[in-house]
């Protein structure tokens, strides 16, 4: 059995042991931190990302969201229009200020209640359940004072968040509500990411596609909301397919010796594109195609043999045509004609009308024209 004195010194090492620990855990790291939070980079969906310069270094999230940093500078200066020279008095103000989570100077952020004196680094108060505003004046609040939602939930264990099929946490300020879908809830965390992702022309309500009033609250309930373009679309060779010209020969028999795949630069197996689609080619030789032809159409985008060659009914009436033929449409004579005006389509005349010439005993050059149509009939005069 060990004495009480043996209990006592051994409950006052394992203190000191626990004490070497935390102080160990928060010594400063060697590599880069934060200015205004000493923590290191971390991860960019929580603290923004690290940006660094001339040996100051300090998080995206942690630089707007500091009490007293102004912004005096164009966005091309220092970081995103913040001086150092700024960044360097906020560190010194902060420096004055105790955390109420780690108890440690250097907290930037003040709770922006009225008569709430709870200051806080970023990374700490997240994990205490403080909130930031990503809009606006950027405001920030201690768990005591923020922004919250009337969080109705059904039987537990029923619901899970939409995003990643996992059961809901059961604090509350883990999970955010759809305020477009009542009953959808889902993890801050998944919301947060998916924000991240699609960024702000692409961030929607996951149930119902809403864009006004579903980004509007995900903003007051603290998610931050990038304004810049998708993260699928900021991928090296994102659209690399796209600026991808077509190289390949689809006439039905191809007469070049190296294949379909291969051509010239020049020539007679120089490879011309479609020119309505330019989604299939051709060898010239393999189509026939002059040598200073350089244009081309498929057999899907040239204009069917139907389509043109359309005769309508009682064609013996109708001189020969080979353009696109509108009967609802009113023929007229050519404006330059000064006599005897051509008929109408309901008054067209007959063939014997058109076969006998003019008392005059000269034909003259007659044209009818319609929207798409002309139709000429010349005789030389005897």
């Amino acid at each position: 059995m060990k004495t009480i004195k043996e209990k006592k010194k051994e409950h006052q090492r394992l203190r000191k042991s626990a004490k070497t620990r935390r102080v160990t855990q928060r010594k400063p790291s060697s590599g880069p931190v934060c200015r205004l939070c000493l923590q290191e980079p971390g991860d960019p969906e929580k603290l923004g990302e690290f940006l660094q310069k001339d040996n100051l270094g300090v998080h995206y999230f942690c630089l707007i969201l500091s009490s007293k940093l102004p912004q005096r500078g164009q966005s091309n200066r220092g970081f995103h229009g913040f001086l150092p020279e700024d960044i360097k008095k906020e560190a010194a103000r902060a420096s004055r200020k105790i955390c109420f989570v780690c108890k440690k100077k250097g907290a930037a952020i003040h709770c922006q209640k009225d008569h709430c004196v709870r200051n806080f680094h970023l990374p700490c108060g997240q994990e205490r359940g403080c909130l930031s505003q990503f809009f606006g004046e950027y405001k920030s609040f201690c768990g005591k004072h923020r922004p919250t939602q009337d969080i109705k939930r059904g039987n537990k264990g029923e619901e899970s968040c939409v995003l990643c099929c996992e059961d809901l946490s059961q604090a509350s300020v883990e999970n955010i509500q759809s305020p477009c879908c009542s009953q959808t809830i889902y993890h801050r965390k998944c919301i947060q990411k998916y924000a991240h992702t699609s960024a702000k022309h692409f961030f929607k309500c996951p149930q119902c596609n809403n864009r006004e009033e579903f980004p509007q609250e995900m903003l007051r309930m603290g998610i931050h909301i990038p304004d810049r373009d998708a993260a699928w679309e900021l991928e090296p060779g994102a659209f690399s397919e796209l600026y991808q010209r077509y190289q390949h020969c689809d006439a039905p028999t191809c007469l070049y010796e190296q294949g379909r795949d291969s051509f010239e630069d020049e020539g007679r197996w120089c490879l011309v594109l479609c020119a309505t689609c330019g989604s299939h080619g051709t060898h010239k030789d393999c189509s026939s195609l002059r040598s200073n032809s350089k244009k081309w159409e498929c057999e899907e985008c040239a204009p069917s043999t139907s389509a043109t060659d359309y005769t309508p009914e009682n064609s013996s009436d109708i001189p020969c045509c080979s353009s696109t033929f509108h009967p609802e449409e009113h023929f007229c004579r050519d404006t330059g004609l000064e006599e005897n005006p051509g008929p109408s389509w309901t008054d067209w005349p007959g063939p014997s009308l058109l076969e006998k010439p003019e008392s005059s005993g000269s034909r003259r050059s007659c044209s009818w024209r319609s929207k798409g149509v002309k139709i000429t009939k010349c005789c030389r005069k005897k």
